[in-house]
């Protein structure tokens, strides 16, 4: 019997794909229909992502469960922007402002499915943002974002990209919110680790209310923060630039007497820490820029603001992996 096997499935009516690594213990399941979401990630029987009891529990809130895409991430004010003299204006969502995008609510077209012994078990989607009506309307560049998820030697990997098929600059904003399970009676013995070399400090809008510093949580969170110790500042999320040699968090699970690995690159140096009310889950979020940075006066440099020039293509990609550990 081969390593490495996908199979089809149908959760609530909706077509899925689930990927298996057999000798690792591996299966994911991915649902193409909304957002190419990741909504399953077990290993050896153990939950690491928080799902939706219900296909209709995840459509009616495409950034709650599983591994949604943001693009652009967070919030963005009163839903509009100005880039290279073009005014955005993104539809009103979260009340008076824009967030997360809407790539996350479309249905992604499958182009490619398989196993084998070099490329794992693997899936890649594809979405035109210009070709969906609800987000042509304030996307207007011909784009084309790839995704592939696959299982290969005990890892989970996203690879990415985004070509920008357009005659101008766009906008490129991206980022990830992967809900990682955290049971409550698990939530004091499970620890954080993140290379956060600054706080950005939020204001009561959840928006950015100044430049980041140096802060008590991010010199913690290079050791390990529990779970439970986690402060709940506005909107339930803490915003950092990242050490310029970063680019690897960690959930540390002392009940289960594993780690979660989430090795995310150099591509993403802003990260969001959020802790989900409404679900056993804490999100390690990372993001190409800051929230609603194309409207905030700091450097680019500093914020991560930037474009994809015509022709371009951002590549882009993350990793997760279990191992053991011990307290």
């Amino acid at each position: 019997m081969s390593r490495y096997a996908w199979k089809e499935r149908t959760w609530d009516g909706a077509p899925t794909l689930v990927l298996i690594d057999r000798d690792a213990e591996i299966e994911v399941e991915i649902v193409p229909s909304v957002g190419f979401n990741l909504f399953r990630y077990e290993v050896q029987g153990e939950p690491y992502i928080a799902a939706p009891s219900t296909l209709a529990e995840l459509r009616a809130a495409t950034s709650r469960y599983g591994v949604p895409i943001l693009c652009p991430p967070g919030r963005v004010r009163n839903g509009s922007y100005t880039f290279e003299g073009r005014e955005y204006r993104l539809p009103i969502n979260r009340e008076p402002d824009h967030a997360h995008g809407q790539l996350r609510d479309q249905a992604w077209h499958l182009v490619e499915r398989g196993a084998n012994e070099t490329d794992g078990a693997y899936a890649m989607a594809v979405l035109k943002p210009a070709q969906v009506p609800d987000v042509r309307p304030y996307w207007p560049h011909h784009t084309e974002l790839r995704l592939i998820y696959r299982v290969r030697n005990g890892e989970l990997l996203l690879e990415g990209s985004i070509h920008n098929r357009s005659a101008e600059t766009m906008p490129l904003a991206l980022g990830f919110h992967p809900y990682f399970a955290v049971g409550k009676e698990e939530a004091a013995r499970t620890r954080v680790v993140l290379p956060a070399a600054r706080e950005w400090p939020l204001g009561p809008d959840g928006f950015a209310a100044g430049p980041p510093q140096p802060s008590a949580l991010s010199d913690a969170l290079r050791s390990g923060v529990a779970v439970t110790e986690l402060p709940a500042y506005p909107g339930g999320s803490q915003m950092f630039s990242l050490a310029p040699e970063g680019g690897v968090g960690e959930v540390r699970y002392g009940a289960r007497g594993t780690r979660l690995v989430f090795a995310f690159g150099d591509r993403f140096p802003i990260h969001v820490l959020f802790t989900a009310p409404w679900t056993g889950a804490v999100s390690l979020e990372p993001y190409t820029a800051i929230m609603n940075a194309f409207n905030e006066p700091w450097p680019a440099e500093m914020t991560g603001a930037q474009g994809l020039k015509a022709g371009e293509t951002f590549r882009f990609g993350w990793s997760l992996r279990v191992e053991p550990w011990s307290e």
